[in-house]
């Protein structure tokens, strides 16, 4: 899952395989800033070891795509960084903190810090700054390397009874093939 301010489509899109890491579109947008927070949910843990982040392609109103490009990435780790915010982003302390170069063929990657990317099942990009101090800040591509866990982090849905109920021990008897005694019985 992904969450981001603006078209929820056109921000998935930008997490592409790496042969089309080079199309411009889909792509995100800055709101009213340079600022910008993405966060990501993933289904079951994963470890990411790589990221790379990239704004390619012509821009429409003009804007160098190199001006538009991320200069900064701040990344966030685990359920306390479910709940931060633009308000709260400058007080909060990063899993990683890291300088970005234009990276216009999407090929420079940055290594990541091991221990708070290791079986993480949320991250959170704050982009707070882009290259030309340009009002928007634009990103066509983010790729990922790392590996998954196939384990999916689900509630168990259980039951269970307060009181034991004899007739329900009778029939699953009846159904398992059990005599009164416990043992299994003829079966036809």
């Amino acid at each position: 899952g992904l969450n981001v301010v603006g078209d929820e489509d056109e921000a998935r899109g930008i997490f592409k395989p790496h042969g089309r890491r080079l199309d411009p579109t889909p792509c995100v947008v800055s709101d009213t800033d340079e600022e910008m927070i993405l966060r990501v949910w993933f289904v079951a843990p994963v470890s990411i070891r790589r990221i790379c982040i990239a704004s390619v392609g012509p821009v429409e109103d003009g804007d160098d795509t190199a001006e538009r490009h991320p200069s900064r990435v701040r990344c966030f780790t685990g359920p306390a960084a479910e709940g931060l915010g633009f308000d709260s982003m400058d007080d909060a302390q990063p899993a990683q903190d890291f300088e970005v170069l234009v990276n216009p063929k999407a090929e420079a990657y940055t290594q990541c810090v091991l221990r708070p990317f290791t079986q993480v099942s949320f991250v959170m990009f704050h982009i707070p700054s882009n290259h030309g101090d340009v009002d928007h800040t634009r990103i066509s591509y983010i790729g990922l390397q790392g590996e998954h866990s196939h384990a999916k982090r689900q509630a168990v849905d259980a039951k269970y009874e307060l009181v034991p109920n004899v007739q329900d021990a009778q029939e699953a008897k009846r159904v398992l093939g059990l005599d009164q005694q416990g043992a299994l019985g003829r079966m036809s």
